[in-house]
């Protein structure tokens, strides 16, 4: 099995409620069953999410995600394989909108606030990969 690693950003839906409950905990049963694990930031604007796992369930993850009304605009921003991943422990990781988060946004672009579209796949990734260090 040849182990891929996923990024995507894409804007939430406007007029559609998010339940972030509902959302991570449909993420984490489904990425349980498929062996894939990964991270998440939502700031109520944009969402970032990273899936690692087989090629094959992340393929399919990644296009059930891009049909989901609830975001728009969906951008692959990098899709590669990897000799190891940096989510093992997470099913599905959650960064939110916190001071500390914006602080990471600060250290890996020229903003204090989440705009993907401005920022590389790279810098993305390492927002998710420290954030994660500190605890989320």
């Amino acid at each position: 099995m040849y182990l891929t690693r996923l990024l995507y950003f894409s804007r939430a839906s406007q007029g559609l409620g998010m339940d972030l409950d509902q959302i991570l905990a449909s993420a984490r049963e489904q990425n349980s069953k498929n062996n894939i694990t990964g991270a998440l930031w939502f700031d109520g604007d944009y969402f970032v999410q990273v899936l690692e796992g087989g090629r094959h369930a992340v393929s399919e993850t990644y296009h059930r995600i891009a049909a989901d009304e609830r975001h728009t605009d969906i951008e692959l921003a990098s899709c590669e394989m990897v000799d190891s991943r940096l989510f093992h422990k997470w099913r599905m990781a959650y960064f939110a909108d916190t001071q500390e988060n914006r602080d990471l946004i600060t250290k890996y672009s020229g903003h204090n606030q989440l705009i993907p579209e401005k920022m590389s796949a790279r810098s993305l990734l390492h927002v998710l990969a420290e954030g994660q260090l500190l605890g989320h």
